[in-house]
């Protein structure tokens, strides 16, 4: 897993190209992660092996970084980045006992924040925020403030956590002196809401035709 701190890292190193109809954000034949442009901005769609959803991402001017391990964008200034983390990776014994949504996504925010003391050599004051999404379904946010002197702009990570299957889905970005952290919340909040599952791959240009078209179905599952 690329840990999701290497969005401060490449913060302002971000090199940024137009992108076409559908848009690989992985350079590769049949990439695991495709960017679809739509008429209010992008439909991300994830296709691993055991895993498959779409999330729009919407906004004025949103570009995707081109990269060949991260899924960033820039998103009316706002850096973004969707990331997975495996269950297994932080929580290795799971199969054991059951724990409840809300145990997981503490236990990957512990896991995630520490990785993040690690490298900075400096503890983080971490605050959070248990949240239930309009579907139900229980997510965590959590945010720290950045260290002094480690960028003048970029001043608070913030990040938006589920738990879907045997992952941790996140969504991340940086407030800055121009970009709120409520702006960034609501942000998160409102990509989240998108999300919608799949229980088999997505054809992807099969869904960007019908993107194109306006046949796109409102919700359930893409075929």
């Amino acid at each position: 897993m690329v840990r999701v701190f290497l969005i401060i890292l490449l913060f302002f190193l971000i090199s940024i190209a137009n992108p076409g109809m559908v848009k690989s954000v992985f350079a590769q034949d049949e990439p695991p992660v495709s960017a679809i442009k739509t008429l209010d901005g992008y439909l991300l769609v994830w296709n691993r092996p055991d895993f498959h959803f779409t999330v729009s991402i919407k906004g004025k001017d949103i570009k995707p970084l081109n990269d060949t391990e991260h899924v960033f964008f820039n998103v009316d200034g706002l850096v973004f980045q969707v990331q997975l983390a495996s269950i297994s990776e932080f929580l290795p014994r799971t199969k054991d006992k059951k724990l409840d949504d809300r145990s997981i996504l503490a236990a990957h925010r512990d896991w995630e924040s520490k990785f993040i003391e690690d490298l900075l050599h400096s503890k983080l004051k971490v605050q959070s925020f248990n949240a239930r999404l309009s579907n139900g379904t229980d997510a965590l946010m959590w945010q720290f403030d950045l260290p002094e002197g480690f960028n003048s702009d970029a001043k608070k990570q913030l990040y938006l956590t589920v738990v879907s299957k045997d992952y941790v889905l996140l969504l991340n970005g940086v407030a800055t002196a121009a970009i709120s952290e409520e702006a960034v919340r609501k942000f998160l909040l409102d990509t989240i809401a998108t999300l919608k599952m799949s229980p088999t791959p997505i054809d992807v240009k099969k869904l960007s035709e019908s993107i194109r078209k306006g046949t796109a179905p409102a919700s359930g599952p893409y075929r």
